[in-house]
């Protein structure tokens, strides 16, 4: 019973969308902005990079403090990390206040990662700028950051390197690294169809392109003062 309730705070926790909060204190519906994705990259496309920043940090957070904290409750069978992790990303995703209505779970996830294992999350980090800065796209990036963990958790634990996490953390963080890529399908469809747009260059369509870090230098919408 212990476990379901760290599960279920876990959950409302990955529900709390600091991306509305804040667009909402500069008077601003983030739903209906930019491209309408309640994330840090749409909030710094909108109000600015400071913004989308702030809520980068803020996403990171919440990912990692439940893993950090609710472990601690009593009733697990084994490290209760995964799980933790697992129902904090998935109520980011799909939050209990407005299920269709969720962020695409990567710096959620990239929190969680840091409490499950932090040294092979900078490894999936490094990943994750390695592929932004070799194909400019934040979207593929991101992907590939999310499938990087539970691959490197995978391949450490076989080599005996890795004893942070139970059997069953590469195969949930695989089950959410897929739960990020489907989120990103739209990403890859205007990839295809060459209107994603691209670090460094003007978006082909405006209010369009991979929400999972802050990009925008200027905000589309200035907010109140």
């Amino acid at each position: 019973m212990n476990s379901l309730l760290a599960l279920a705070i876990a959950y409302v926790a990955g529900s709390l969308s600091f991306a509305t909060i804040v667009a909402r204190s500069r008077g601003v519906d983030i739903r209906k902005q930019g491209s309408g994705n309640p994330g840090a990259t749409n909030v710094g496309r909108v109000l600015g990079r400071r913004w989308g920043h702030l809520v980068l940090v803020l996403d990171i957070l919440k990912g990692l403090l439940p893993v950090l904290f609710l472990r601690a409750f009593p009733g697990w069978v084994d490290d209760g990390r995964a799980p933790i992790a697992a129902a904090v990303v998935i109520g980011h995703v799909f939050p209990i206040f407005s299920p269709l209505h969720g962020g695409k779970g990567v710096a959620t996830f990239l929190g969680a990662g840091l409490g499950i294992d932090w040294v092979l999350t900078l490894i999936a980090l490094a990943v994750h700028f390695g592929v932004r800065r070799a194909t400019g796209y934040v979207s593929v990036a991101s992907v590939a950051m999310a499938w990087s963990l539970p691959v490197s958790q995978w391949i450490a634990r076989s080599l005996g390197l890795s004893e942070t996490v139970n059997t069953a953390g590469a195969p949930v963080l695989a089950g959410l690294a897929l739960v990020i890529t489907l989120r990103h399908a739209s990403n890859f469809v205007r990839i295809r169809a060459g209107s994603e747009s691209r670090i460094g260059r003007p978006s082909p369509h405006p209010g369009q392109s991979g929400d999972s870090a802050p990009t925008s230098e200027k905000p589309m919408h200035k907010g109140k003062h």
